[in-house]
C-alpha cells in the first residue's frame, strides 16, 4: 500500500499519514542527500547555553571571544 492509495480509518495513524503525505517531498530529498543542519543546531545550541551562563558579561567582545572558541 502506498500512501496515496491511503483510506482514512478514523484514528491517530491519519495523523501520521496525512503529515508523510504533505511533507513527502521534503522527506524524500532527506533520504537522497547526505547534506544536514545537525551541525549548526548544534552550535546554536551551545551558544544559546552559553548564553544563559554567562548571562552578565561587562564586556560583549568577552561574549563574542567566548563563541569563537566554542566554534574551534
Amino acid at each position: 500500500m502506498t500512501l496515496a492509495n491511503y483510506q482514512p480509518t478514523s484514528n491517530q495513524m491519519d495523523i501520521t499519514i496525512n503529515t508523510f503525505i504533505k511533507n513527502g517531498s521534503a522527506l524524500l530529498n532527506s533520504c537522497r542527500y547526505p547534506f544536514s543542519n545537525g551541525p549548526i543546531e548544534g552550535l546554536n545550541r551551545k551558544i544559546k547555553a552559553l548564553k544563559r551562563n554567562c548571562f552578565g558579561f561587562r564586556n560583549i567582545d568577552n561574549f563574542f571571544i567566548r563563541i569563537s572558541l566554542i566554534h574551534e
